[in-house]
């Protein structure tokens, strides 16, 4: 009991184990042992005692990259790695080496680079193992530690404390206690990289600022040690414990200097910076820390519109309204009345500390202090929030950051100082993916013409205009006259002192240029006529020399806000002095002057400001600006600015050394674009996506839409499309390789570079690219649109000449050249992609192509846009995207993922949507609208995956529907597959429609309502969401009911229309799909508040998008889980769908691969559920049999056979119910568990009324038995009692055996004569007679009599077609020609026939039954339903020749077993005969009687005759069901389902390469089923291995511990009953009573020696045991020559009836469904159809056999007939009647190899098995003679 109560136990724990790999998302399958052998836990709490060093060991077992992360987390490698004494560790194993002895910084950093190559050299070292790679961190850890220690004592004994502080602070940062003068964990090549670089930098930095300043130089070491740990996320008891180093080592007066310092120097810069930083809760990611993922994972915020509550929540809800577009972001602020901050805090005071611990006190009063105008107002000013977030941003945020501030219409920092250091940082990179357009009018001689730009800002030159402040005004704002210049106060671009949220104080402004543009129209009311670009430079430029400097440097005008100019200090008049004489022209704006009139002196105006009427003002500043602007020809881009930066020392984020080497490499492969005219370099360049890729597309498609050609089959169509498909990969493979330099370049860069660079990459080629198309294809969509007008006004006109067609061509040429000249980074990656599908499918290995996945893979992950489908051939390369999918799991796992589409009419917003809701990369500049279909994944938080049930949503983008591109190229094909690809792949689809344009408004609603019919007829059911954007007035809840209305009615119009045209009866959307116009349909207002370029967007827009962004979320969160795929099912998906719209009718040809999947492990399960209960009922069919034949039963009730089966049942139910509501895919499950839960109640009711039905029929045949056994009991007693009279009267004689046996002669003899002479003669049966009779009876045919008497006695059937086939008639006409595959299934059936015939008559023949009439009756039964049994749809049928003559053969073939049957039965039950085969057991009866008490060994050898036939059956019946279990548990033909099986016997027979095997395969499939079953269990049973006796001698010796259990229970019972002394008659009932389940041992069979005298009981036991002992070795000798034959119920048998399914065939080809279900639901289906020769199908008036394969049929056009009835297609077979509507044959576009290899390969045996030729259109083409049967066995395994 107790061992049980472990074991449960342990496998509680080892669940919780389970459970906690599972969160990790581990597979426990695979982990679990791992983790239990490897490191011997076994339960969840020991995971927390795990070390560094069980890490190691377990990280050689992982499979993929992730899996690391998951066991770091799982394990909290990284928070608790283990703290080793390395130098003691050494001690202990290896003897120490010398220690270094250093003595100077040098020489350590010398030391630590030597360390760094050797770990380096160790681990890229091949095969090097992980205890290896262990070894060398343990002796570079070693040397580390001592070398430092080494160090650290001979700069405490020169005395230079501050040196030793900055090599304590760096190596403590890494783990080094200064307690043991050891690191508290293993170092790596990273930790010993760090530590080298940072204290050769630290060292440089120290020297230098030591020379300007040694009191500051000390000072500088507190900041530098907070920020030095390289993965600190805050301020750690580790950091905080590295300070007090500090206390340690200074003291005195240096110590006291370097306190005041500390305190003054922290108070003018960091303390109040990081005070902002912890108010804001960013501490974590200054500097620079910040990346993509913090903008646009997926939070709660995204989740609601709400306001921030604490200030900590402002960075999160500043980017989320930022990424919106909303650029009142702006003013985000956060009055929280809770925040402790907004109350005044009690200055710092600096009490008196002891010596020990004055440094700590300074940390602990750090995060406290606070400057006295920072906690005024109580709340962070706007712009302080904005710029925090923009140091805490890295370049890639700081990039989006921008683009986003721009998009908003807000100024952008262009000079940063560096809030710690005096650094001023340009971020050129930050601004170099801000697109804008504007118009400008021109001068000169093109006066007044109009001039279109679209360009990258920062690389447009344009004047600069700066505004700087000299002085202070509390009257006047430069940056609100300049937000009066850029947007006449109609929006503020920059941020001043009246916008809401502003305070007095601010601290991360002063000092920052700010830069906007001005962009023109091309309207005469537009304020400046060229793009103009204005910089504000805030706070006093007094205090700003350097960005001063660099603005005069730039600026085409300068603009002097000037206060106190009488009072103004030397600085101030030095200063203007200096820009007055400046050669750039200068406006002084006089803030204290009023009425001055405007003073013009050459190139400098001044303009009196104050109490001025701003109108006038402004009309004046921007006269005064646009004259001089006139007059300066001073024009920068930011791009040239770059220069001047860094001569003024400015950090320009592109010098980065990535970002440096990234540009290089972008320009050089642009470059390389350059030398090829532009329409060209697809061609040239990127040679496999032009039009070699268009002809592959087209001949793909073709394979789904096979067509017959001339004398030509389909198969021959599609063979040669594959050829022709190959041929192309070819050319383009031969086009392709060897890699241009351009793709060379690019892959090589891709793959062998760091992620950082890569981003730069991308985006500098992103840049460049757009350069190069951009100015090219404005010009030809402009020459474009005028051609299409003209040819509008021509239409119009209604001339049509041959000028119309001239312009219509002209039309084409220049749309096919915007195609070629557009080129972007997708079309690179095209390439990529194609590369890889043409080297995969032509099986190439000449480019280690497997690697090229993995690029887009990193590229998805980093947040890059992947094509998903081609825009320029509307095609999806599936391998390449599949590929894709592969190593997103790779990377990141099977995640779940929610898929977002968007639909609509081209240009109407559609990108910019989605990139305003989730902050996405979708193209929408660059002059290009999306083609095609792009995916960008986007993570999910933590926190809410959980609620959401994702962990990624993944965004797909569409191009518009009636695209211009496609037009005049079956636009309206293209827009419906396009539409229900995205709306079939998509869980949600967001519809936009623009405007209200009727005409636009349909085509979207009737496009997207036919998508949405299509899924609902494949069980598919994605949600939708209508967005109406540009939607004036949209504040009336009147005006928002009707529009709802009138969709609605729209959306009910075009549902009926779809459903005509998908041949539906559906009246409304809402039956389509779940739709609620009040919730489901938003309005969205206009995008632009005001007219573009300088509108900024409208915030009622951002609101909608965050209100729709909500919106979408909470319906995902809605969503059934069983819509929410992985990305593997994602995967399939994508494939299926494609794969069904490449076929003409979408509905028909879809097929769902997760449900397949899923369906087909439920078949498994179902097979692992039904074999529990057949092993159980097997188990019980076995004791009841044995009981029926003790005679211990006499009746069975199907109540018995319930209860016997109850806790089986119940258990197989519980098992069942949490399989269906546990599997990952129990929603999909759902729709077949009622149907699973009635099947396996079928199976079961049909198992046991089976066993009822053989135990009804065993209990009949012991009653007959007994009936005959009555008379010859009679006998047998009194034989038995004249035996015991003679035995008594020589009872004490001393006789041998001889003697013996002489008088039992003699009374024997004497008994056989009396019976001879009493017993009747036997019953006389004329078999002949009876047999005519009841054929007279059935036929009543004249003349039949002599028929029958002349039938020759072994004459054959032969089935002849002429004879014994009629043809059948329709509408009273004969149907024509009999075909061969009508005459092969006539044969069929007269086999089977037969064979059923026979093998009845041998059935009875082993139950020894004696004849009966009723057995010609069954004869006559079988035939007619084998006669009945011939399709009603076959064009003929038996006549009645066919059934008179097969029964006549039958009959008289029957009689003869019948007459040898009845003569056994009489001689088995003749008295004399029955007497005689028991003559031995009477002489051993008589035997014992003589010997008395000293026979009891005798009587155990008498009992134990009797025993053995009965342990022999025993042991037989239960071995082959043993054998059954073993095979189906260990065998994967047998572990799964039929199609598994299907495909093993499929393997088999390839493997075996014998055409007799085929043959039968082929006409008796389910003959070879069950001798394939049988093949298999035989070479199991007998391969030499002795499996078969080992089988036999276990169940041996458990029915032997049985009997001898029996032996022992008997004795105990019967010795302690005194009141007995018939002892021996007791002891045999008890005895038989014990194994009335176990053995067949009648209690009646031992009567003879039941009244024998034994008195030793337990004598009696130990001889049993003796006597049983040596049975068992006998038998064991016996079963080590045992076979196969001996078996009366075969293993096989028992599994053939087990995956006995589904065995109708297809009605085309003859193959068989392969449901393991008997009599399932739904459709029949199969794992490969083959071709209709294998049915005998010759094409019409020829002996040419057809090989058209009929899954390829079902995707032509070809048609064929059923009877006389009308010729059908075969896309529509489902109409030609019941036996074909009630299979779903889907087109396969696949190889289809194995078939095809099995046709060529065996032709001639083919052509004679079905007597025609594989000529003409039957011939079999080239490309399957080259198919190997390696090829063949490969698609297999794909199976």
């Amino acid at each position: 009991m107790a061992s049980q109560e472990d074991t449960r136990e342990g496998d509680g724990k080892a669940q919780l184990l389970a459970e906690e790999l599972e969160k990790e998302g581990l597979d426990a399958g695979y982990w679990l042992p791992k983790v239990m052998q490897i490191l011997g836990i076994k339960c969840r709490e020991a995971l927390q005692h795990v070390e560094y060093e069980d890490y190691l060991r377990l990280e050689c077992e992982v499979r993929h990259p992730w899996e690391k992360r998951a066991l770091q987390k799982l394990l909290k490698i990284r928070d608790k790695v283990s703290s080793i004494n390395v130098e003691r560790t050494f001690q202990a194993e290896h003897p120490l080496p010398k220690s270094p002895i250093v003595t100077h910084l040098e020489e350590l950093i010398k030391t630590l680079q030597q360390m760094k190559e050797h770990i380096h050299t160790v681990t890229d070292a091949p095969g090097t193992s992980a205890s290896a790679i262990h070894e060398a961190k343990k002796k570079i850890t070693l040397t580390s530690s001592l070398a430092i220690y080494s160090l650290l004592q001979s700069l405490q004994e020169r005395a230079q404390k501050d040196m030793e502080l900055l090599v304590l602070l760096i190596a403590s940062s890494t783990g080094y206690q200064v307690e043991s003068s050891t690191f508290q964990h293993l170092l790596g090549h990273p930790e010993i990289q760090y530590m080298a670089k940072e204290m050769a930098a630290a060292h440089e930095e120290y020297v230098n600022l030591k020379e300007q300043d040694a009191n500051r130089a000390e000072a500088s070491l507190l900041p530098f040690g907070l920020a030095v740990t390289p993965e600190s996320q805050e301020l750690s008891p580790e950091q905080k414990k590295r300070l007090n180093l500090l206390q340690k080592h200074s003291g005195g007066k240096e110590s006291e200097m370097l306190e005041r310092d500390l305190h003054s120097l922290i108070s003018r810069s960091n303390q109040e910076f990081v005070q902002l930083l912890k108010r804001l809760g960013l501490q974590s990611h200054y500097p620079r820390k910040m990346g993509m993922g913090d903008f646009y994972t997926i939070c709660k915020i995204s989740l609601q519109n709400s306001q921030p509550s604490k200030d900590t929540e402002l960075p999160c809800y500043f980017l989320q309204k930022l990424l919106i577009g909303d650029y009142q972001v702006r003013y985000l602020t956060c009055w929280d009345q809770s925040n402790p901050k907004s109350a005044t805090l009690p200055q710092t005071k600096v009490k008196e500390h002891q010596h020990s611990d004055y440094f700590e006190n300074i940390i602990d009063n750090l995060p406290e202090a606070a400057p006295e105008g920072a906690v005024r107002d109580g709340h962070v000013h706007p712009m302080d929030l904005q710029m925090a977030i923009f140091h805490c941003a890295d370049d890639f945020l700081r990039q989006t950051f921008a683009t986003k501030l721009a998009f908003c219409q807000l100024a952008l920092p262009l000079l940063v100082p560096n809030p710690c250091t005096s650094h001023i940082e340009f971020p050129l990179y930050a601004l170099s993916q801000i697109q804008r357009s504007w118009k400008e009018t021109k001068s000169g001689k093109e006066a007044g013409a109009k001039s279109y730009n679209n360009k990258l800002i920062f690389q447009a030159q344009t004047p600069i205009v700066s505004f700087i402040r000299i002085g202070s005004s509390a009257s006047s704002s430069k940056s609100q006259l300049l937000n009066a210049l850029l947007s006449k106060r109609k929006h503020d671009t920059f941020f001043h002192r009246h916008c809401r949220g502003s305070t007095r104080e601010r601290l991360l402004m002063e000092g920052v240029v700010e830069i906007a543009w001005y962009c023109p129209r091309g309207s005469p009311d537009d304020t400046f006529e060229c793009c103009v670009a204005f910089c504000n430079l805030h706070g006093d430029a007094r205090d700003h020399g350097a960005q001063l400097q660099f603005l005069q440097e730039i600026s085409a005008v300068n603009v002097a806000l000037v206060s106190e100019l009488e009072h103004m200090d030397n600085r101030g008049k030095k200063l203007l002095q200096g820009l007055l004489q400046s050669p750039r022209p200068l406006i002084c704006l006089l803030t204290e002057q009023k009425n001055v009139a405007a003073r013009q002196a050459s190139r400098t105006m001044t303009i009196g400001i104050k109490n001025r009427n701003e109108a006038e003002l402004m009309d004046q500043l921007t006269k005064s600006i646009r004259d001089l602007l006139e007059v300066s020809n001073v024009r920068f881009s930011l791009d040239t600015c770059v220069g001047k930066a860094r001569q003024h020392g400015f950090i320009v984020d592109i010098d980065q050394p990535a970002c440096v080497t990234a540009k290089a490499k972008a320009k050089e492969l642009v470059d390389l674009l350059k030398k090829e005219k532009l329409s060209e370099i697809k061609s040239q360049l990127l040679p496999l996506q032009g039009k070699l890729w268009d002809q592959w597309c087209k001949k793909d498609k073709e394979l789904t839409r096979l067509q017959e050609k001339g004398n030509k089959s389909i198969e021959h169509h599609r063979s040669q499309i594959e050829y022709e498909k190959k041929a192309i990969r070819r050319k383009q493979l031969e086009q392709a390789f060897p890699l241009n330099p351009l793709m060379k370049s690019f892959l090589g860069f891709l793959q062998t570079q760091p992620a950082d660079t890569k981003k730069y990459f991308l985006q500098w080629m992103k840049v460049f690219m757009d350069e190069l198309s951009c100015g090219r294809l404005e010009e030809l969509r402009r020459d474009y649109h005028d051609l299409w007008s003209e040819t509008l006004a021509k239409k119009k006109s209604k001339i049509k000449t041959m000028l119309n067609c001239d312009l219509l061509s002209r039309l084409d040429a220049l749309a096919d050249e915007i195609s070629d000249s557009s080129i972007g980074l997708e079309h690179l990656l095209r390439e990529v992609g194609q590369i890889y599908e043409a080297l995969q499918l032509m099986e190439t290995k000449n480019y280690n192509y497997v690697k090229l996945p993995e690029i887009a893979a990193e590229l998805m992950v980093s947040g890059y846009p992947i094509e998903l489908l081609d825009g320029d051939a509307s095609y999806l390369p599936l391998q390449w995207v599949g590929a894709i999918f592969d190593s997103l799991i790779e990377r990141l796992g099977d995640k779940r993922v929610f898929v977002l589409s968007v639909l609509g009419i081209q240009s109407t917003g559609k990108s910019t949507l989605l990139n305003a809701m989730f902050g996405l990369q979708f193209n929408v500049s660059a002059g290009r609208c999306t083609r095609g279909a792009f995916m960008q994944l986007i993570p999910v938080g933590e926190e809410l995956q959980q609620d959401l049930g994702f962990d990624f949503v993944l965004v797909v983008d569409t191009e518009g529907l009636r695209a211009i591109e496609m037009v005049n190229k079956q636009s309206l094909n293209h827009d419906n597959e396009l539409a229900t690809f995205v709306i079939g792949v998509g869980n949600l689809t967001v519809i936009n429609i623009f405007g209200e344009n009727p005409s636009e408004m349909q085509d979207v609603l009737q496009t997207a309502v036919q998508a949405f019919l299509r899924m609902k007829k494949v069980n598919l059911s994605p949600g939708c969401l209508f967005v109406h954007q540009n939607v004036g007035a949209i504040s009336a809840k009147e005006q928002n009911m009707e529009g709802q209305r009138r969709l609605q009615e729209k959306l009910d119009e075009m549902t009926v229309v779809a459903a005509q045209q998908e041949f539906c009866d559906i009246s409304s959307f809402s039956d389509v799909i779940g739709f609620d116009v009040k919730t489901h349909i938003h309005y969205f207002a206009h995008l632009w508040e005001g007219n573009p370029p300088m509108a900024p967007p409208n915030p009622s827009y951002s609101q909608n998008v965050q209100q729709l962004k909500s919106k979408i979320l909470q319906a995902a969160q809605k969503q059934s889980q069983r819509s929410i795929l992985r990305l593997s099912s994602l995967k399939d998906r994508i494939g299926d769908l494609w794969n069904a719209l490449l076929n003409e009718n979408f509905v028909f040809s879809f097929k769902n691969s997760l449900e397949i999947a899923v369906y087909r492990r439920l078949e498994s399960a179902f097979s692992q559920w039904t074999w529990k209960l057949r092993s159980q009922i097997l188990d019980i069919q076995m004791r009841l049999d044995n009981r029926i034949r003790n005679g211990d039963l006499q009746n069975v009730t199907r109540e018995h056979f319930d209860g016997l089966v109850q806790e089986t049942s119940d258990a197989i139910k519980k098992g069942v119910e949490k399989y269906f509501s546990e599997d990952k895919d129990h929603e999909i499950l759902a729709q077949w568990k009622s149907s699973t839960e009635l099947k396996l109640k079928e199976v079961k009711v049909t198992l046991l009324l089976e066993t009822k039905k053989k135990c009804e029929n065993l209990i009949k045949l012991q009653k007959e038995r007994r009936k005959l056994d009555v008379r010859n009991l009679e006998y047998v007693d009194e034989l038995l009692r004249r035996s015991r009279e003679l035995a008594v009267t020589l009872k004490g004689k001393s006789l041998s055996e001889r003697a013996l046996r002489d008088n039992f002669v003699v009374v024997w003899n004497n008994w056989i004569a009396e019976v001879s002479r009493a017993a009747p003669p036997p019953e006389r049966v004329y078999i002949d007679a009876e047999i005519k009779d009841v054929l007279l009876e059935h036929f009543k045919e004249p003349g039949f009599h002599e028929r029958i008497r002349s039938f020759p006695k072994g004459r054959q059937f032969s089935f002849h077609l002429e004879k014994h086939v009629m043809k059948k008639k329709r509408f009273g006409v004969t149907i024509g020609r009999i075909c061969d595959a009508d005459v092969i299934n006539l044969q069929d059936i007269t086999d089977n026939i037969i064979a059923r015939v026979i093998g009845n008559i041998e059935k009875k023949e082993e139950e020894k039954r004696d004849y009966s009439q009723n057995f010609i009756h069954e004869i006559l039964n079988e035939v007619q339903e084998g006669v009945n049994s011939v399709p009603c749809d076959a064009k003929c049928t038996f006549n009645r020749e066919y059934s008179i003559d097969l029964s006549l053969y039958l009959c008289k073939m029957a009689a003869e077993r019948f007459k040898a049957m009845h003569e056994a039965f009489q001689k088995a039950n003749d008295p004399v005969m029955y007497l005689s085969s028991k003559r031995e057991d009477f002489f051993q009866c008589f035997q014992i009687s003589c010997q008395g008490a000293t026979s009891i060994t005798t009587f155990a050898g008498f009992l134990c005759e009797k025993i053995e036939p009965a342990l022999r059956r025993s042991v037989y019946e239960r071995t082959a069901k043993d054998i059954a279990e073993d095979m189906q548990g260990k065998f994967p033909d047998f572990r799964g389902n039929r199609a598994n099986l299907e495909v093993c016997i499929l393997r088999y027979l390839a493997e075996q390469e014998n055409f007799e095997y085929f043959k039968q395969y082929l006409k008796f499939p389910k003959e070879f089923f069950q001798s394939y079953i049988e093949t298999r269990v035989k070479s199991h049973c007998l391969d030499g291995s002795r499996r078969l006796e080992k089988f036999l001698d276990s169940s041996l010796d458990l029915l032997y511990r049985n009997i001898l259990s029996a032996v022992s229970l008997s004795t105990q019972i019967v010795k302690g009953r005194k009141d007995r002394e018939d002892k021996v008659s007791l002891w045999l009932d008890e005895f038989c009573r014990e194994l009335t389940e176990v053995i067949s041992l009648p209690r009646s069979d031992l009567k003879g020696i039941e009244h024998q005298e034994v008195t030793d009981i337990e004598f009696l036991s130990s001889a049993m045991a003796e006597v049983l002992g040596d049975l068992r070795d006998r038998l064991k000798n016996e079963f080590a020559d045992a076979d196969m034959s001996l078996f009366s119920t075969q293993p096989h048998t028992i599994l053939a009836e087990h995956f006995s399914g589904c065995w109708e065939q297809c009605p085309f080809c003859g193959a068989l469904c392969t449901n393991t279900m008997q009599g399932h639901d739904g459709d029949h289906h199969l794992v490969f159809h083959r071709p209709r020769a294998f049915v005998g199908a010759k094409w019409s008036e020829t002996d040419h056999l057809v090989i058209d394969i009929c899954s390829s049929l079902v995707g032509s056009d070809c048609l064929f007939k059923v009877g006389d009835s009308n010729l059908i297609p075969y896309k529509k077979y489902r109409d030609a009647g019941p036996r074909f509507a009630t299979w779903n044959i889907l087109p396969d576009s696949s190889m289809q190899a194995y078939w095809k290899w099995f046709v060529s390969h065996f032709t001639t045996q083919l052509e004679a098995l079905y007597n025609g030729k594989f000529q003409g259109k039957g011939e079999i083409p080239e490309a399957w003679q080259r198919i190997t049967k390696q090829e063949a066995l490969s698609e297999l395994d794909r199976c």
